[in-house]
């Protein structure tokens, strides 16, 4: 099974679906019911061999082929059958991160993939769940929001403003100790965040996302156009699993901003519209928590660089459609409407 998976997760189409067939064979063959059932029920002979051949990678390229094959081709209850082999990946990448990067971040963007499949949730069922979440109350920056009015849901918000505010100018810690005799209301957050999490520990998607997102923040500098753009690709998936986690995603998007700003304001074209999306996504998820950055760091140099492109562009014939330099400004354009709309820049 383990030579047949890691076709089936081989580049050239001809030999991925060959080998798709050939797991189908084996199913029939075996009375098995799926792919899938075919896949969890073996996964423990199949991690096996992930984890051996991952600490060997220069003789063992493809161990990376089988683990994507069987997230492709499985659900959500491989995850804890899988969870040890992407730690090894995780700390493998931290030991050779300088010459297998590339190899690592392809299996890293298949689990996040995977997560973002089995727990992402689709913009249509959003709103349904802040309606949902409008009669639970019982998470602390949407229920409260909406329609709750306790007086407990009141205080329990504009304390969670205060300390995601304070996140945001990156001073918490320093307001903490300044403020800790004069204001008591300040000492109370800590706390409430860590009750909700005591009640509700992070699910292991979730510390999963954050233990990637965590790499993506030291090698979104790296020297490899390649592995930048791999990385914001990787980073955008990891925003989206962590969403419904506001009090880790807003400290991570604290850490990320200013390698992202770097990718926004200097880097390839390639890599500043890649960047770009990474920082929709952000903005529709963190929402006001990014204004005041966005505003400083990144909106003069878009504005900036709109108005260098807009004579080019107005005397530019059919092929300019096709240049770079018009994708850019094109997803710009397309994406700072919405952008300023969901960072409630009004004015």
């Amino acid at each position: 099974l383990y030579p047949v998976l890691e076709k089936a997760g081989d580049r050239t189409l001809l030999i991925s679906e060959t080998a798709l067939g050939t797991l189908a064979d084996i199913c029939e063959a075996c009375s098995y019911d799926s792919v899938q059932c075919l896949i969890n029920e073996n996964s423990d002979y199949l991690v096996n061999g992930i984890s051996l051949n991952l600490r060997q990678l220069a003789h063992q390229p493809h161990a990376s082929q089988v683990l994507d094959t069987m997230l492709r081709h499985s659900d959500a209850s491989l995850l804890p059958l899988v969870e040890d082999v992407i730690q090894d990946v995780l700390s493998a990448l931290d030991q050779s991160y300088n010459n297998q990067a590339p190899t690592f971040l392809r299996v890293l963007h298949s689990v996040m993939t995977a997560l973002v499949q089995w727990f992402g949730m689709p913009s249509a069922e959003e709103h349904q769940q802040r309606q949902t979440d409008k009669g639970q109350s019982g998470a602390p920056s949407q229920g409260q929001q909406e329609g709750t009015t306790t007086k407990q849901e009141v205080e329990r918000f504009f304390l969670d403003y205060v300390s995601q505010k304070q996140i945001a100018e990156g001073d918490l810690p320093d307001v903490e100790v300044e403020e800790a005799g004069d204001v008591p209301p300040l000492a109370k957050p800590e706390p409430n965040n860590s009750d909700t999490e005591g009640e509700a520990p992070l699910p292991s998607h979730a510390q999963l996302a954050r233990d990637v997102m965590e790499r993506c923040i030291h090698l979104l500098s790296d020297g490899s156009l390649r592995v930048r753009l791999k990385v914001l690709d990787v980073l955008e998936l990891c925003v989206t699993v962590l969403h419904p986690h506001g009090n880790h995603l807003l400290p991570m998007a604290h850490r990320v901003w200013p390698a992202l700003v770097t990718r926004l304001i200097s880097d390839d074209p390639l890599a500043v519209l890649r960047a770009f999306k990474v920082l929709c996504s952000l903005a529709r998820r963190c929402g006001d928590f990014l204004r005041a950055r966005f505003s400083k760091d990144v909106l003069p140099k878009l504005t900036s660089s709109l108005l260098s492109q807009a004579p080019a562009s107005a005397r530019a014939g059919p092929v300019y459609s096709h240049t770079l330099a018009f994708k850019l400004q094109l997803a710009v354009l397309q994406g700072l409407g919405s952008l300023c709309e969901k960072l409630d820049m009004g004015e």
